[in-house]
């Protein structure tokens, strides 16, 4: 559990109600991982949605059988959009460049809980989406370069 305070930082948890907030601090741990740690592969189940706390982690994508770095997800941002969105499966590797601390979410208890308030499910599926489009142009950059 983290704190609902710790969560009212995050301008996606800023409209929902105070007990949404409580339930979210409920689900949530932290979780840290070192410096050159992979924290996710490619087409894993997506089991959790981190926020990053502090560090880095770089998205990256086997690209004519090389890794291509096509984003990189920093303090404050969502990393593991897929938790929220079917098939629930990962589409990159996650290499932590930097120690990293994220806030952990176990998505079925995360998606039950944006089907019951429309307002986070909203704000989060927003981010998801702003997540996307990053990674998206990230890709679309690498492969001109292939």
């Amino acid at each position: 559990m983290v704190s609902p305070e710790l969560l009212r930082r995050f301008p996606y948890f800023s409209g929902v109600s105070h007990e949404t907030l409580r339930k979210l601090a409920m689900l949530a741990e932290e979780r840290t991982f070192a410096e050159g740690e992979t924290v996710f592969r490619e087409w894993e189940r997506a089991d959790y949605l981190y926020i990053v706390l502090s560090g880095q982690v770089e998205i990256r994508f086997m690209v004519a059988g090389e890794p291509r770095t096509v984003d990189t997800v920093e303090e404050r941002e969502l990393l593991l959009w897929a938790a929220l969105v079917e098939p629930y499966r990962t589409t990159g590797i996650g290499v932590a460049t930097r120690d990293t601390k994220v806030i952990a979410f176990e998505a079925n208890q995360l998606r039950r809980l944006c089907a019951e308030d429309s307002r986070l499910g909203y704000s989060l599926m927003r981010e998801a989406v702003k997540a996307i489009a990053d990674r998206l142009e990230g890709t679309r950059i690498q492969l001109a370069m292939v």
